[in-house]
């Protein structure tokens, strides 16, 4: 019995110590308009590691948009390499309706601190030629074309954080922020000066009034990823006491028009 006990003991100990492992997750952050950053969220605290390389795949609507005005990280260069859908489905990958952007930061040394569940910004960047369906994704590592390209896409975070060696200490993409939905971006939004809304408490933590100068026929709401969070015919006074705290826009639909306010949750 006490032998089973240390072995039961030894399992857990082990299982514990493979889901506690210091790394960085990946997420796309909406800045404004076509300007997005890609952002590092680390799960532990850190003085001066020595960041190496870093690289990630970002797919988009197949057609002309491009990756375009990436900035630097610590004064290294990105570098963007485009697979674009014809490329992929030639080699059975893919299914030609994304086109893929390889971004690679490499080899050198960047010093770096940071804290725990604070995200920091790699590479900021902009998305030419204005797509209006579809979205930008992180191509996660077990995506078919990233096992098909053998690793050659893979998202990876090669760093020295405990002055031992350089490892990859890539743990996966954030909840929440792995793509965002072009669509929510409101290309075709109609704002007449003669048209007005709006929204109060601002910021607010529980309930939000919507006073608007026109008949509202429907609310959305989305989180900053462009996930939609809340659909309401509601017109005065919806509650958001069920979200997290952050920034929000609000979607105010008329006469197939739209209304577009930003919201925020605290």
């Amino acid at each position: 019995m006490m032998k089973q006990l240390y072995t039961l003991i030894s399992v857990f100990s082990i299982t514990f110590f493979s889901f506690s492992q210091d790394g960085y997750e990946f997420g796309i952050v909406h800045n404004s308009n076509y300007n997005f950053s890609v952002v590092a969220t680390p799960n532990f605290d850190a003085t001066d590691t020595d960041v190496s390389d870093i690289g990630f795949t970002l797919m988009l609507p197949a057609g002309n948009a491009d990756v375009v005005n990436l900035t630097q990280f610590n004064s290294r260069v990105w570098s963007a390499t485009q697979l674009d859908a014809t490329t992929l489905t030639g080699i059975g990958l893919g299914d030609g309706t994304r086109d893929g952007f390889v971004l690679n930061m490499p080899p050198g040394q960047t010093i770096l601190s940071h804290t725990s569940g604070t995200s920091f910004v790699l590479v900021s960047f902009d998305v030419s030629n204005m797509p209006t369906t579809g979205e930008i994704e992180i191509l996660p590592n077990s995506d078919p074309i990233a096992q098909g390209l053998s690793g050659a896409v893979d998202s990876f975070y090669n760093s020295n954080i405990d002055n031992t060696s350089t490892q990859d200490y890539f743990l996966g993409i954030t909840a929440g922020q792995g793509s965002f939905m072009f669509s929510t971006l409101g290309i075709d939004q109609v704002i007449e000066k003669d048209l007005s809304a709006s929204i109060y408490p601002n910021p607010t933590s529980n309930m939000v009034s919507i006073k608007a100068s026109f008949p509202i026929d429907l609310i959305e709401l989305y989180n900053i990823t462009g996930k939609l969070v809340l659909k309401t015919e509601e017109k005065d006074t919806i509650s958001v006491d069920h979200l997290s705290d952050g920034v929000y826009l609000i979607k105010i639909y008329f006469q197939q028009q739209v209304l577009t306010k930003k919201l925020v949750i605290k």
